[in-house]
């Protein structure tokens, strides 16, 4: 997500193709947070609304088709990147907007967290997740030490598609989670193994994609029900070409 700041009056003299733009960025910034695709498009129509705009939305998790008058704007929405503070700031500001016109409001397209913050959450969603399915304190450790090697490790810096991206972290995790056995500690691989998977599992994914069916958004929903099947299939081929390597070993 773009790392931009962007100062808007709203007042009786804006111009409403800035609207119309302002309210796309916000839409399509909410998806790439991980907001369902009815919320952005709820978003931009009461944006627009609140301005006396009429504005015909279509969205997807992969692309926004909005029409204000003459004005027809396309978003091709790259890659997302879930972050629930951001979007919960997003839903505050469009409220701000429809009801708050006559003020300067400061857009901040994207918080940047501290890496340091970033890590230790890694190491605690991960050892978390090994502990919850049964691994002990050492498997633990190792599923965080792991969790990070895959979160920042260089290949990252290439944009992958989907399925390869979770097939390449998988079979990462995977073949590190073995080596301490086969370097001679006791750990257990499997547990490893779950607790570093556990990061790529597109769980909002799937909920957001379930939440878009039943709001009647059938395309939206089956995409991103088909986004996590690939997802899923991706972690599972990169896990079992691990685990192949080293049984055959």
């Amino acid at each position: 997500m773009k790392k931009t700041k962007i100062n808007k009056y709203f007042g009786d003299l804006m111009k409403s193709d800035e609207i119309f733009s302002l309210s796309l960025d916000i839409g399509e910034s909410i998806i790439k947070c991980g907001g369902e695709v009815h919320r952005a498009e709820d978003t931009i129509k009461r944006i627009n609304r609140a301005y006396g705009n009429s504005c015909n939305v279509f969205a997807i998790p992969s692309l926004i088709i909005a029409q204000s008058g003459d004005n027809i704007q396309i978003r091709k929405i790259e890659a997302e990147e879930l972050d629930m503070t951001e979007l919960a700031r997003l839903n505050e500001l469009s409220r701000r907007l429809c009801y708050e016109k006559n003020e300067e409001i400061n857009i901040t397209r994207k918080k940047v967290y501290p890496k340091a913050l970033e890590a230790f959450c890694v190491c605690v969603a991960t050892s978390a997740f090994c502990i919850f399915f049964k691994g002990s304190i050492i498997d633990a450790v190792f599923s965080a030490i792991i969790g990070l090697i895959i979160t920042y490790s260089p290949h990252k810096k290439i944009s992958f598609p989907l399925f390869s991206a979770n097939l390449i972290d998988a079979f990462i995790a995977g073949i590190l989670a073995y080596l301490p056995s086969v370097l001679g500690a006791d750990v257990k691989p499997d547990k490893i193994i779950i607790g570093t998977i556990m990061l790529l599992v597109p769980g909002l994914t799937i909920v957001n994609a379930m939440r878009d069916m039943m709001n009647g958004d059938l395309v939206a929903g089956l995409f991103g029900l088909f986004n996590s099947i690939i997802s899923a299939l991706g972690i599972a081929l990169g896990v079992a070409g691990a685990i192949l390597i080293f049984t055959k070993v």
